[in-house]
């Protein structure tokens, strides 16, 4: 009798803390910065929320303008069944009509104590987490540029008999996601490159495929995007035309407030973080008289240090950061300098501790050197 009466007493306070229990939703989404640069129409477009809740249904649900026009919320609060404390309630992104999705990862809210004794949860955000101290501040041009040597189809996992086209997709306007599935006939929808040495492609013919985007003012700073080779075509994409990764592993690199003009390297199959640095400063007006790449200061560093270099003849610099299997994570330089001695900020908050290295490319010379992330 006793042992019946601890086993229910158990359940009671298990109950408190433990039991499912349904948990009702509400959305509240803020098109701001959408709106301020013009990829969002009011007047036509429509805000939705997609997730596991409603199985990423097309439509999703739909929110309705609130009093302040910039927010949108949801009329009815959704249901999420069977939850308990510390569950992933949701799994979703806001989405506006056309073809507009936040970018990836997918957001999720995980459930306290509150939350659950209430029954309710409020999930507001903005769109991609966009305020004004997040955006960018004019267009910013950035160059495309993927090696699809040796590329791999992530369906099959066997080599592309031959590769004919390279498209683009993403998550930042004006770069778009197919719907689900990549269907060949949104197409349109993709950002073709090119390897013939037009659209800022540098050497026609080697692989390396480029293509040049516009990004507005009001361009929030993390970009979302992947390639798709042969899209379309059947019988050499690898089995489907979302080929590159698996669903939601995409490249990523952070945009800056002054971001003017940028240029993005990647290796097709190969997904990372890159940050940009904002600025490569010419150190004085001496002409140096030879070629040279010094040891960046302070090292190790914690998450900035400075690289200094120096050109004697105007070239075409590109200063290159790998990690230490020899990836390439960040560019640093990739332009013309004319002669001089410059340093270069470079920002490594978004890499984890290690050895890292860095190397220049100037006419006929190259070097590289080791640095140590330490955090």
């Amino acid at each position: 009798m006793k042992k019946i009466l601890y086993f229910s007493l158990f359940l009671i306070f298990a109950g408190n803390v433990f039991a499912q229990k349904d948990i009702l939703v509400n959305w509240e989404c803020n098109m701001e910065i959408e709106r301020l640069s013009g990829r969002f129409d009011p007047a036509t477009d429509t805000v939705e929320v997609k997730g596991d809740f409603n199985g990423w249904a097309n439509p999703g649900h739909i929110l309705g303008q609130s009093i302040d026009p910039d927010l949108y919320v949801s009329a009815d609060p959704d249901t999420i069944f069977d939850a308990e404390v510390g569950d992933t309630i949701v799994n979703y992104k806001f989405f506006y009509t056309p073809t507009t999705w936040e970018n990836d990862p997918n957001k999720i809210h995980i459930l306290t104590q509150a939350e659950y004794d209430a029954g309710m949860v409020t999930e507001a955000r903005p769109f991609n987490d966009g305020t004004l101290s997040t955006v960018t501040n004019q267009e910013t041009e950035v160059v495309f540029q993927v090696d699809v040597r040796g590329a791999v189809s992530a369906i099959n996992s066997l080599p592309f008999p031959e590769i004919n086209t390279v498209h683009l997709a993403g998550g930042t306007y004006p770069l778009q996601w197919p719907s689900l599935g990549w269907p060949s006939g949104e197409i349109g929808l993709m950002i073709e490159c090119y390897d013939d040495g037009t659209n800022g492609d540098m050497t026609p013919g080697d692989s390396i495929f480029t293509t040049t985007v516009i990004f507005p003012a009001f361009t929030t700073f993390l970009v979302s995007y992947k390639f798709s080779l042969n899209f379309g075509d059947d019988v050499n994409n690898g089995g489907g035309n979302d080929n590159e990764n698996a669903i939601g592993a995409n490249h990523q690199f952070n945009l800056f407030p002054s971001a003017q003009y940028c240029v993005t390297k990647d290796t097709f199959g190969i997904m990372l973080l890159k940050d940009f640095v904002s600025d490569v400063e010419p150190v004085n007006n001496v002409i140096p008289s030879a070629y040279a790449l010094d040891q960046n200061y302070p090292n190790p560093f914690n998450p900035t240090t400075n690289i200094n270099f120096s050109i004697p003849n105007e070239a075409f610099v590109t200063l290159d950061i790998y990690n230490a299997i020899g990836q390439k994570v960040a560019s640093l330089v990739n332009e013309d300098k004319s002669a001089g001695t410059y340093t270069v900020d470079f920002n490594a908050t978004n890499l984890t501790s290690g050895i890292y290295f860095y190397k220049i490319t100037a006419d006929n010379f190259t070097d590289t050197k080791k640095m140590i992330l330490m955090k």
